[in-house]
């Protein structure tokens, strides 16, 4: 009895620590947080005309109604993206909110994605759903970390594909 007992308790902890190692934390704010500095080239002022050209006038519809700042060196705004939930009604899937910063030094690029909330009556924190121990806790929230992990890699790749300077094409002289 004591070693299922021990068995139980060993799984549940494992279970646990596997679910809050897939998502970053950031140890201050104990928030969710997926940061990364990327290294590139050009001067501060073409990385970051590169960046609103090339990635926030792709990637988000309108960026100008999104961003709270923008000094020509840092980028801060709030977006939300819909995780799939599985129902047939798509009305019925979460809508999370987050905040990007993008910060642009010489030589490189940094980027945070941090504060997911879930859009409801009054938003939660999506850091709840790390919490298997929680009275109100529900399978699906192991797949909307997923999904949210998913979202934030897929955001990063892109952004990094933006930094990439395009090459100039030197016309012939006939």
């Amino acid at each position: 009895m004591k070693k299922t007992a021990l068995l139980i308790v060993a799984v549940l902890f494992a279970t646990f620590t596997f679910a809050q190692s897939n998502m970053p934390i950031d140890p201050k704010t104990e928030k969710i947080c997926f940061r990364k500095v990327i290294n590139t080239v050009g001067s501060e002022d073409e990385v970051f005309n590169r960046i609103y050209s090339q990635f926030m006038n792709t990637y988000y519809k309108s960026p100008s109604t999104i961003l709270n700042q923008n000094d020509g060196r840092t980028l801060k705004g709030k977006h939300q993206f819909q995780l799939d939930n599985g129902d047939a009604v798509k009305s019925k899937w979460p809508w999370i909110t987050y905040y990007f910063t993008i910060e642009v030094r010489e030589g490189r690029v940094r980027y945070t994605l941090t504060d997911f909330m879930q859009k409801t009556q009054s938003n939660h924190p999506c850091e709840e759903w790390m919490n298997k121990e929680d009275p109100n806790y529900q399978p699906i929230w192991d797949n909307y970390l997923q999904q949210m992990s998913a979202f934030a890699e897929d955001w990063g790749q892109k952004f990094e594909e933006s930094l990439v300077p395009e090459k100039v094409i030197e016309e012939e002289e006939w």
